[in-house]
């Protein structure tokens, strides 16, 4: 009988880049699948990279087939721009250019060689398992204007007041030891996140939330006036 073959992963990014974790057992926690480690740490497994995948997007570590073939990192200038000068008439040295600084930019590069004979995931995968945070506005399109309803042109042309109006809207979230783990591992990781949540929102659903609270706000007789 084959003894089991040991998996290991390595940081791809974050403060521990480049430490190589062994795994210790694959878990589901909220919906989710995690995997774990040795160390007690574990990371959602929509943030590693698969055995012998280069093509990285946004994960977060990637497994690889030993502690002897893993990813290296290199550091390169972006944007960095050298100071130029020149003399004047009056033999005065000025900057033509100023220096730019520029910053430090790490590039990943994938293992040497490739793990022959080795494919491992951790369940089916399906398409779309990438998620992009796009921004697009909460309503996608504008209601118009009805020219020939007395009351649209009555309430088109009267004074309006900003008014703060209470509304209870169902929203189908992530669970949050997902947002944590997002947070936690990308550059505005909870920022992203809320915007996919709003650009992901049901406009028919708001529309009919702040429909309810509207009227609920116009008949209640305490904000008569």
């Amino acid at each position: 009988m084959n003894a089991k073959r040991r998996r290991y992963f390595q940081y791809l990014i974050g403060e521990r880049q480049g430490e190589v974790l062994t795994l210790d057992k694959i878990e589901e926690d909220e919906g989710m699948i995690f995997v774990s480690f040795k160390d007690k740490s574990r990371c959602n497994k929509d943030l590693i990279l698969p055995l012998n995948n280069k093509n990285r997007i946004n994960q977060l570590m990637a497994e690889v087939d030993s502690p002897h073939n893993i990813w290296t990192f290199k550091e390169e200038w972006e944007g960095r721009q050298k100071e130029e000068t020149a003399k004047d008439s009056d033999g005065n040295v000025v900057v033509i250019t100023p220096a730019i600084y520029g910053k430090k930019k790490k590039i990943l590069i994938p293992p040497p060689r490739e793990t022959i004979g080795f494919t491992t995931t951790f369940e089916k995968e399906e398409d779309g398992d990438q998620q992009s945070f796009p921004d697009v506005p909460l309503f996608s399109t504008a209601a118009q204007p009805d020219n020939d309803n007395p009351v649209w042109l009555m309430l088109s042309k009267a004074k309006k007041f900003d008014t703060k109006i209470e509304m209870d809207i169902i929203v189908s979230l992530p669970a949050k030891a997902l947002y944590n783990v997002i947070k936690e591992s990308f550059e505005d990781g909870a920022e992203k996140t809320i915007e996919y949540i709003i650009s992901n929102l049901d406009d028919q659903k708001i529309k009919d939330s702040l429909r309810s609270s509207l009227k609920e706000a116009y008949e209640d007789v305490s904000n008569e006036g």
